[in-house]
């Protein structure tokens, strides 16, 4: 089995799950979780839209995860400005931080390594923009059944993987996984940093792979 992780571009959204594809939640303020019935057409367009103008203006906010050349999994990440939805949630990203916004990963990947491999090369991102750190609003009280299955990250997957809380909310606290302290981020990306750069650049440099969408999961 083959596992590569590749930039989430224009050129591969279609790859998204249908619901995914359509889900403006965090592009655009007010915007329901998941698309309303009958707007999944005019919301894909939307959603191509505010990719577009994300990634000429500040880069390709996304990563995909493919397994034998199918996608199985995505995140997408960015400076909190270009998402409109965390101006709604009381708390603020950090201005020395990215938002990891959404991670998602295809029900039968779960528990095999592919998120905590999408959370890497977010990490690595990060990194390599020159942010200190990578926060995201969480779902709590979320619990394994439904993990990774919303637009908010299970609190639980973010604190096992080195986040911390930074702001208390009862339903969507603000965690923050910080380069520099966090001991996980030294662990993984500070003694094998240079081994860890090679071998996610190698992975990410190819192009996507034609691949049919994933099945919708909500």
């Amino acid at each position: 089995m083959s596992r590569r992780i590749h930039d989430l571009g224009l050129t591969n959204l279609d790859g998204l799950p249908a619901t995914c594809r359509a889900c403006i939640f965090w592009e655009v303020s007010g915007a329901p979780q998941g698309p309303r019935a009958g707007e999944e057409a005019a919301a894909a367009g939307r959603k191509e839209a505010w990719w577009q103008a994300t990634q000429l203006e500040w880069g390709t906010p996304g990563k995909a995860l493919y397994v034998d050349q199918r996608p199985v999994g995505y995140a997408t990440f960015g400076p909190a400005e270009h998402f409109p939805r965390a101006r709604q949630l009381g708390h603020v990203v950090s201005d020395d931080a990215l938002l990891l916004a959404a991670l998602w990963v295809a029900p039968e990947q779960r528990d095999t390594g592919g998120a905590k491999m999408l959370l890497q090369s977010v990490l690595r991102e990060t990194h390599r923009r020159g942010a200190k750190a990578l926060e995201a609003y969480a779902a709590r009280g979320s619990g394994s059944g439904r993990q990774l299955t919303t637009c908010f990250i299970p609190e639980e997957f973010l604190l096992a993987n080195g986040f911390e809380v930074r702001h208390q909310h009862a339903d969507h606290p603000l965690l923050r996984l910080d380069l520099r302290k966090t001991v996980r981020w030294q662990e993984s990306f500070g003694h094998a940093l240079s081994g860890v750069v090679s071998a996610l650049s190698r992975r990410e440099r190819a192009p996507a792979p034609s691949a049919p969408a994933l099945e919708a999961h909500r």
